[in-house]
């Protein structure tokens, strides 16, 4: 990420590398809409970072174009998440997400905001395809971490379809100057 809009945010927060089975374009797209439709306001950045590929037995070493979303403002200021896609092997494409979170975060705020933003994705984001999985290479460990993370913050890994996740956004706030 770039340091200038998230050096401040870092130093108190957790980052989560989270592989999910849809487009690095879908996974941000998606968190802007949900951030916004909150009425919070947010700010895109653009970046690069080093990415490992492997060719045939030597890591090679590239650099990606990175591009994420920070939110200013409401219940999850300073929530941030940034995405990448990349190819690890020799054939298919896995996209992965960074999601900065910061110590103070309201736990339920947060997992109601993960299911508003995987129902709002093409598909659910910890479900990849038997043909996706065979290309990127069936037995890698990113596709269990997924699901683990995400069950956390309430994306249940039993739901197959988006019509299947539970949806209670954008949050319902009770003005205390009344």
């Amino acid at each position: 990420m770039t340091h200038d809009v998230l050096e401040s945010i870092v130093s108190y927060a957790t980052v989560y590398e989270i592989p999910v089975s849809v487009g690095s374009v879908d996974a941000v797209r998606s968190f802007r809409i949900i951030a916004e439709s909150a009425g919070w306001s947010v700010t895109r950045h653009e970046g690069k970072r080093p990415v490992h590929r492997m060719a045939i037995i030597m890591p090679l070493q590239q650099s990606v174009r990175t591009f994420g979303i920070v939110i200013d403002n409401g219940p999850l200021e300073g929530a941030a998440m940034q995405a990448w896609s990349h190819t690890p092997g020799s054939a298919g494409e896995i996209t992965t997400t960074e999601w900065v979170l910061p110590e103070s975060i309201d736990e339920n705020i947060w997992n109601d905001f993960i299911c508003a933003w995987s129902a709002d994705l093409p598909r659910v984001p910890n479900r990849w395809t038997f043909w996706e999985r065979s290309r990127i290479g069936y037995m890698l460990p990113e596709y269990g971490r997924s699901k683990r993370r995400l069950g956390r913050w309430g994306l249940d890994p039993k739901w197959k379809k988006i019509s299947d996740i539970e949806v209670n956004w954008p949050p319902i706030y009770i003005d205390e100057s009344e």
